[in-house]
């Protein structure tokens, strides 16, 4: 298995870099390498002791989930048709995270463990293969689908949980959110005014919280 250092050298001098006012790139190994970075610091975060409403465990678990998802549709049949890529210690690493996900009992550092073998995996076996065999032509179809895929099971993710969210929950959270003339608010209308904040906030628009 390759060093970080050397697949930093591999595939650098490879992927599609975005144009000037581009909104992301598509190519699939750079939006893999953004996937990564964000993994590894849920990972992190499992480490600390979670505040207020926020479970780390419970985002890590969703991000996973959508993960797996979005490589099987973006990534695994572009894998497949190639025909020297070596996937052995990424089957290994997925069979892992699957047994994972599968046990609610698997405690935070192992989980963490888990997801930084997943990240290895992909780092040395499919950014290799990727880099070297797939057209980027290829590659941008690959990321397009991944991303929507991802953000598709995470969307579904959010709904569920906004369901589940209590009420002294909502009310808690659009404290924080600065919304006014929450105490005359019911739980419908106190989902509504959060969920409009953290669509801010995910976009990176300044919010009052």
């Amino acid at each position: 298995m390759a060093s970080p250092g050397t697949l930093a050298t591999t595939y650098d001098v490879s992927i599609e870099r975005p144009r000037v006012g581009a909104v992301m790139a598509s190519d699939i190994v750079l939006v893999l390498r953004s996937e990564h970075r964000d993994l590894l610091i849920l990972a992190d975060q499992c480490g600390r002791m979670s505040r207020g409403f926020h479970d780390p465990v419970t985002d890590l678990r969703g991000r996973l989930q959508a993960h797996l998802a979005a490589v099987d549709v973006g990534v695994s049949p572009v894998l497949r048709s190639l025909p020297t890529a070596d996937l052995g210690d990424l089957r290994h690493a997925v069979r892992l995270v699957g047994a994972a996900l599968a046990d609610e009992s698997v405690g935070r550092e192992e989980l963490a463990q888990v997801v930084r073998g997943l990240v290895e995996a992909e780092r040395s076996d499919v950014m290799l293969a990727l880099v070297a065999q797939v057209p980027i032509a290829e590659r941008r179809r690959a990321g397009k689908v991944f991303r929507m895929r991802r953000d598709a099971v995470l969307r579904a993710d959010q709904s569920r949980h906004n369901r589940q969210r209590s009420q002294t929950e909502l009310y808690e959270l659009a404290r924080r959110a600065g919304v006014e003339h929450r105490s005359t608010m019911n739980q419908a209308q106190l989902q509504e005014a959060v969920a409009r904040w953290e669509g801010r906030r995910d976009h990176g628009i300044p919010t009052a919280g």
